[in-house]
């Protein structure tokens, strides 16, 4: 299988990299950035745009790929409703679409978040690119809405909030897996998410959206409970 990441340089993006780089059913990786996620493996490749609505500047690069795991994501804080979603949703689905159009057996995984099904304006723009993108002519296509993620060592988070809380999350490590025990809707680690993403695009899950519970059942069940 040959995937293509967006947001390699947050988060969630690093994660699931680093989970795909490992696995030896992934051959090719290709990430689609502003700038470099700043990894080095003989499975990657990576374009560099200035501008990421400026597709038509890859598109002879698109072709020959499974799926595509979206992982970029901003905060809705100060924005309006018309600025948040042309990242959110605007960008996502000029994307989702190019790619299917180069690739027709093609699938598609999304990083929401948790709280999408609530009333906010940001919960309703997230919807809007869910239910667009579960309408769309994917091979195999989910979404998922991660709550809390404890990220692997080297990951971090650039938004400013998150950075607190993985600073504090350092200082719980030691009973995070029975925070994931006891609070499974709540905690998930980076790993057990990548995991999760990765087995969206190959067709393993039988959900359209998980959940944080949903993320690390199916996760764990990819690579076992040790994660």
């Amino acid at each position: 299988m040959n995937v293509i990441i967006f947001g390699a340089t947050g988060m969630v993006g690093k994660s699931v990299l680093i989970e795909a780089l490992k696995k030896d059913d992934i051959d090719q990786v290709l990430v689609i950035t502003r700038q470099s996620c700043g990894i080095e493996h003989f499975k990657l490749n990576e374009i560099i745009l200035d501008d990421l609505f400026e597709v038509d500047k890859c598109k002879d690069d698109l072709v020959g790929y499974d799926a595509c795991i979206w992982a970029i994501g901003v905060s809705a804080v100060g924005k309006t409703e018309t600025e948040y979603s042309k990242v959110t949703e605007d960008l996502t689905l000029i994307w989702a679409n190019r790619l299917l159009e180069n690739n027709p057996e093609f699938s598609f995984c999304y990083c929401s978040a948790g709280g999408a099904g609530g009333y906010g304006m940001w919960a309703r723009v997230r919807r809007n690119v869910e239910n667009a993108l579960r309408n769309m002519s994917f091979l195999h296509v989910g979404v998922v809405r991660p709550g809390v993620i404890k990220p692997a060592e080297g990951i971090t988070s650039r938004t400013r909030g998150y950075q607190i809380g993985v600073k504090l999350m350092k200082t719980l490590s030691s009973i995070y897996p029975l925070l994931i025990s006891c609070f499974p809707w709540l905690f998930t680690t980076s790993e057990i998410l990548g995991q999760a993403m990765i087995g969206i695009v190959q067709g393993k899950s039988k959900k359209f959206i998980l959940e944080s519970k949903d993320i690390n059942n199916f996760g764990k069940s990819i690579v076992g409970s040790k994660i």
